[in-house]
């Protein structure tokens, strides 16, 4: 039993591992990608130019244009080191705020930008809360095998629990089965080694069958904690996302305000 459980982890690790990882390149850095807000938009903009700093600058120009458009005020670039904010004329109400950047060299030897930002439709009223992050409200998925995984992003490691889950499974149900053949089987010859060998054979089937049960008890367990505390692909989050403490688990779990 304990070998069939440590094959299943054995197994499940490396594909656990690969399907953490994802590509370099967002979702949201392709030309036009926009979302519209109540009160703001979150949208793509991207410059090339011959370095970083040249081509940075110039979408933060473009943020700067459109955020003028939008709201009809004259604005100000304001940058830190690791951010960049556009504020209205008087320079007090940020309109619009840099949420993430990507970069990436051409063939032509030339350096372009992406700048996910948030732009503000309304000069008078509060834009809504946004963040780029790779953490995810607790959701009830997490209790069907691979599916927060899948939600999540981790496509890979979501197939992975449900194909373990469904091998455990049929495992459980195949040497039952297999189990309650060779029991019925041991009634119905009068030969003692025939006989005995049916009642290993059953024993057998039997402690297989819950070394399948441990496995996918184990996997469902690792399915529900991995669902909960793994991070997942980076989104775009609207609205705030606070942690709360289950008492009944002691695990923390996202919940969105």
């Amino acid at each position: 039993m304990r070998r069939i459980v440590l094959s299943f982890v054995c197994l499940l690790f490396p594909f656990m591992v690969m399907g953490q990882q994802s590509g370099n390149r967002p979702f949201w850095a392709v030309s036009g990608y926009t979302m519209e807000l109540d009160n703001s938009v979150i949208m793509e903009v991207h410059a090339d130019g011959n370095s970083y700093n040249e081509a940075y600058n110039k979408a933060s120009n473009l943020i700067q244009e459109e955020q003028s458009r939008r709201t009809g005020l004259r604005s100000t670039i304001v940058k830190d080191a690791n951010s960049l904010s556009v504020s209205s004329h008087d320079e007090l109400t940020v309109k619009s705020q840099e949420k993430a950047r990507y970069d990436e060299y051409l063939s032509s030897g030339m350096c372009r930008v992406y700048l996910l930002v948030q732009i503000a439709n309304h000069p008078e009223k509060k834009v809504e809360p946004v963040n780029y992050t790779d953490e995810y409200p607790f959701s009830a998925r997490v209790f069907v095998p691979g599916m927060a995984q899948i939600h999540k992003g981790s496509t890979t490691k979501g197939v992975v629990f449900i194909a373990s889950e469904v091998v455990a499974v049929g495992g459980v149900v195949a040497f039952e089965g297999l189990r309650s053949s060779y029991k019925a089987k041991i009634n119905t010859t009068l030969n003692a080694k025939d006989r005995q060998n049916n009642i290993d054979n059953a024993n057998n089937m039997e402690n297989l069958r819950n070394g399948f049960i441990a496995g996918a008890a184990a996997i469902y367990v690792w399915n529900v904690i991995d669902g909960i505390a793994a991070k997942g692909k980076k989104h775009i989050q609207v609205g705030n996302l606070s942690m709360n403490i289950n008492p009944l688990r002691h695990l923390m779990i996202p919940v969105l305000c």
